[in-house]
């Protein structure tokens, strides 16, 4: 027969949960830092970026509107459009008109509320993958 396992400490539990949890939240943090944030502007500020030229493109998705600039592909800002946007779509038709050699793109998307679920998801799955660590290691605790 063998020997019985050697039940852990509770002292031990808690200090490989505290491992887990800041372990994850390391990666969680390294995750959400590869992703650089899109800087917020005024719609007036948006208006003279399209009107000056400076603009490549304007995605407009729900009541946000992306901006791409012309200097650097990952040059981005974005600001929040009245629904229905009367005013920035306005204001790239014009800007085409008045110069179509160097026209602003004009791109709609569909708003998906999805995003929200998705960018939470990795922090849902690391609580619930360090609960059910917990709790394994409690009930294997309790039988032994």
């Amino acid at each position: 027969m063998g020997a019985p396992a050697p039940s852990l400490a509770l002292g031990q539990v808690v200090g490989l949960a505290l491992l887990v949890v800041v372990g994850a939240l390391g990666l969680l943090y390294v995750y959400r830092s590869q992703t650089p944030s899109v800087p917020q502007v005024n719609v007036n500020q948006a208006l003279q970026d399209i009107n000056a030229g400076r603009v490549r493109a304007v995605t407009i998705a729900g009541t946000t509107a992306t901006l791409e600039f012309r200097d650097s592909p990952a040059h981005k800002a974005q600001t929040t459009i009245p629904q229905p946007d009367t005013i920035l779509a306005k204001a790239v038709a014009d800007y085409n008109a008045a110069n179509p050699p160097q026209a602003t793109e004009l791109r709609f998307e569909q708003s998906s509320q999805t995003v929200g679920l998705v960018s939470i998801l990795p922090s849902v799955l690391v609580v619930l993958l360090v609960g059910g660590l917990l709790y394994y290691l409690m009930r294997r605790r309790r039988t032994s």
